[in-house]
């Protein structure tokens, strides 16, 4: 895998003719290594990877794990209030069996073969000895608002038709971080021997899992990010790579996926047999269709990178390397620059960006009320920060067009120092963004043609806002003198 360092874009996205061309010579190229190799065992994904669109599995982005029945009244209506109530009450219950419990013990070493899941957001103090307070795990649920209300029958709503603060629809997400699982996909673990997924750390955006408790006037869903998809449209550089022609790793890499799913499932479907007994099971593809790798390819090679991610490097101005407080600090100054969610003033940005007195407010697209979902930031193996930020605004948009897209927010920004000329010191510092048009285009394909045109100039929006947030945390508030920031690129495809 190489480097590439630009000051520009990447190139133009590829014409169909070139993609098909790139995607088959990398599919006829391993699989004619392959073909001299014995038959990888496994779940079928490797031979998809290897062969290309034959025996590829279709995957979508979303996955229904369990659906709850909602509360009705007397007269067999719907109970709105108690339903809603109800969705907090299975995402705090969700939460506490993560927080407090060791899997394996519960759910067998069959089902469990990696770590404890843990739940992101909780201190380490908890995440290790499993004594979290009902507090502190409540806190670490995050809340997406949705332009609908809690009680259509609110009499402010029917008669003004506005969603008060207090009648806003909320979706319940919960970060699944899983150490194990984590390591591996990260680059920190091998998968097999002495191989590990290479600049691992670049795929820190589309970590960690993430699950969802929200409702309509039907039921209560408990939905899920679907592992498969997330590796298939995300790590497309690991499954184009030449480690790809070891049938071990290959087995083993595409295994992961898989093993991760059944994992978040069946602690899913736990914890809530447990808080509700009429609990449904539910194995339901939601979102977009992926049927081929050449779907896949196109997708990625469609977004303005040829890539899920976009990253910048910076190196300090006196020539030094960054130091592991380093990264923790530029880290806090963004989700400090951003403000934070729950905290007096969230959503405004009084920090003073020029010599005028303008604020960083003024330079950010109107009403977009960023902020961090969480007072500090969850920091997954490798020493990988990841900060989730939110914005009212346009969460609301997204959600707008079906609630089973809420695991593809909030935007996730991550932080990592690495040593990019190997020579044992880390001297660039790298800011990854999961690329909003890669998320419009590749995780709501399924949104209306309506609602594309609509939005299609919300991706380039949202960029925008959170490189400015972020030019201004480092310009200002991170106490470190940096060289200007230079675009950092992974070729994701063939």
């Amino acid at each position: 895998m190489r480097w590439n360092f630009s000051k520009t874009p990447l190139a133009a996205p590829l014409g169909d003719s070139i993609k098909k061309a790139l995607f088959g010579g990398a599919a006829l190229g391993l699989a004619l290594t392959l073909s001299m190799q014995p038959a990888i065992a496994g779940n079928g994904y490797a031979y998809a990877y290897a062969y290309g669109n034959d025996d590829f599995e279709t995957v979508t982005p979303y996955n229904r794990v369990a659906r709850l029945p909602v509360v009705k009244d007397a007269y067999g209506q719907v109970d709105h209030v108690a339903t809603y109530a109800k969705v907090k009450a299975a995402a705090l219950a969700l939460a506490r069996y993560v927080a407090l419990n060791h899997d394996a013990t519960i759910l067998g070493d069959s089902v469990i073969k990696g770590d404890d899941w843990v739940l992101g957001g909780t201190s380490l103090p908890c995440r290790k000895t499993q004594t979290c307070t009902d507090d502190e795990i409540s806190h670490a649920i995050i809340e997406i608002p949705s332009p609908e209300p809690i009680d259509p029958n609110d009499p402010t709503y029917l008669s003004t038709g506005v969603v008060t603060s207090a009648n806003t629809k909320k979706a319940s997400v919960l970060d699944f971080c899983n150490e194990h699982y984590a390591k591996q996909a990260l680059g920190v673990s091998p998968i097999v021997a002495d191989k590990k997924v290479v600049n691992g750390y670049s795929h820190t955006p589309a970590l960690p899992c993430e699950v969802s408790i929200w409702n309509d006037d039907k039921h209560i869903y408990v939905d899920m990010l679907d592992p498969n998809a997330i590796f298939s449209l995300f790590f497309t550089d690991v499954l184009f790579s030449a480690d790809m022609q070891d049938p071990a790793f290959a087995d083993a890499i595409t295994d992961l996926p898989p093993q991760v799913k059944l994992e978040i499932q069946a602690v899913v479907l736990h914890a809530m047999n447990e808080f509700d007994s009429k609990t449904k099971t539910v194995d339901k593809q939601l979102g977009p269709k992926y049927k081929s790798m050449d779907e896949v390819v196109n997708v990625v090679a469609n977004s303005p990178f040829m890539s899920p991610y976009k990253h910048v490097g910076y190196t300090k101005a006196d020539g030094t390397a960054f130091t592991a407080t380093d990264s923790t600090a530029v880290t806090q100054a963004i989700i400090n620059t951003m403000s934070i969610h729950g905290q007096s003033g969230a959503g405004t940005h009084p920090t003073v960006i020029d010599g005028d007195g303008n604020t960083l407010d003024s330079i950010l697209s109107p009403g977009s009320s960023w902020r961090s979902a969480r007072s500090t930031p969850l920091t997954l193996p490798g020493s990988n920060h990841v900060i989730e930020a939110c914005s009212p605004k346009y969460a609301k948009m997204a959600m707008s067009t079906g609630l089973h897209h809420v695991t593809a927010l909030p935007c996730e920004i991550t932080v990592q120092i690495i040593d990019q000329d190997s020579n044992g010191s880390k001297e660039t510092l790298v800011v990854s963004y999961l690329d909003p048009h890669f998320m419009l285009n590749a995780l709501f394909a399924d949104i209306s043609e309506a609602d594309k045109i609509a939005f299609a100039s919300i991706p380039g929006n949202i960029m925008d806002d959170l490189q400015k947030i972020v030019a201004a945390a480092l310009d200002i508030n991170a106490g470190i003198v940096l060289n200007p920031g230079v675009q950092v690129s992974y070729d994701m495809l063939p």
